[in-house]
């Protein structure tokens, strides 16, 4: 009896449980659902978040809005979003540099990239490419030695993606390599189309107008496989540099506070597939070369796991020191 009444008693339980979830799924979101942007207006990250808040808006039937928080190099924004209600009405949608980066960068962010998020999805990947100046005297990174021409190579600044894989190729082919920090990628690329630097790091519509003005070409693509956008652009691993930080990645995602319910989680990942499968994103993701993921939130905390330990091992070799 007393066998019987106790199994009454966990069947219960978990019938109850299960209704409190469906109930927290149902009743999601109760009210505006605010998608935090950890950079300044106006940039690609901000123009795909808020394509995706248009249409979980649609689909939600209530408002979802953009809040940029720009400052200490996206830590800010972060910050915030970790420190708020784990209802998933506050999100992150942010770049790699939230999660890999800075905690390389900074001794005390006032975050834990992997305890204080609950991954929902990498929402787009966003290839960076490698563009090389036709009067740069090469015609590859398979032709950088020690005896090759002088190069001046852009980057963002210490610590980023573009001074990673200039510190790598420069560690590689041992060339005579100066490494030039601009305050991002647009006074780079400014640089570069002024002769001023002959290898940069550029998004794929940049890349394609410094072609198309016959200033360059683009020599590489980062991460594991081709971009679509760019299908003859070899990958560095094709070219020969299969080191680590050659494969890192660049993405776009999203992620709540960590203790987020599960149950939304997922309502926002599954909202946010939707999204990527409407014309809108897709024509978005086309005009700036990125490929839609979606993926779930175990794969996404997967990736995250699994880059980590790159971006670690790059910022050595590019002698990266946290401040």
């Amino acid at each position: 009896m007393v066998r019987r009444l106790i199994h009454w008693a966990l069947a219960a339980s978990v019938l109850a449980t299960s209704a409190t979830h469906a109930q927290t799924a149902a009743s999601y979101p109760s009210k505006t659902v605010r998608i935090v942007v950890p950079y300044p207006a106006g940039g690609p990250v901000d123009a795909a978040a808020r394509q995706v808040a248009r249409g979980l808006a649609e689909q939600f039937g209530q408002a979802v809005v953009v809040d940029n928080k720009p400052g200490a190099s996206s830590s800010l924004g972060a910050a915030e979003v970790a420190k708020s209600a784990a209802d998933g009405h506050t999100l992150l949608f942010t770049l790699p540099d939230s999660f890999t980066y800075l905690p390389r960068l900074f001794k005390n962010l006032p975050y834990d990239p992997l305890k204080d998020f609950a991954p929902i999805t990498q929402v787009a990947s966003t290839p960076p490419v490698l563009v090389l100046r036709n009067d740069a005297g090469v015609a590859s990174i398979k032709d950088l030695g020690p005896k090759s021409p002088p190069i001046s190579f852009g980057t963002w600044g210490s610590g980023t993606y573009p001074h990673l894989i200039a510190a790598a190729l420069a560690q590689k082919t041992r060339a005579n390599m100066t490494i030039v920090g601009y305050r991002g990628g647009a006074p780079a690329v400014q640089d570069f189309m002024g002769g001023h630097i002959q290898m940069t790091i550029a998004g794929v519509p940049a890349a394609l107008d410094i072609q198309a003005k016959g200033l360059g070409k683009i020599v590489a693509v980062g991460g594991g496989q081709r971009s679509a956008a760019l299908p003859d652009v070899p990958t560095y691993a094709e070219l020969g540099f299969t080191e680590g930080t050659f494969s890192v990645p660049s993405w776009v995602a999203l992620a709540a506070p960590a203790g987020t319910p599960v149950e939304v989680v997922n309502k926002v990942r599954d909202g946010v597939v939707k999204v990527l499968a409407e014309k809108p994103m897709q024509d978005f993701l086309a005009r700036f070369g990125w490929s839609a993921m979606g993926n779930t939130p175990a794969q996404f905390k997967a990736a995250l796991e699994r880059e980590t330990p790159l971006i670690a091992e790059a910022m050595r070799t590019a002698g990266v020191q946290a401040e």
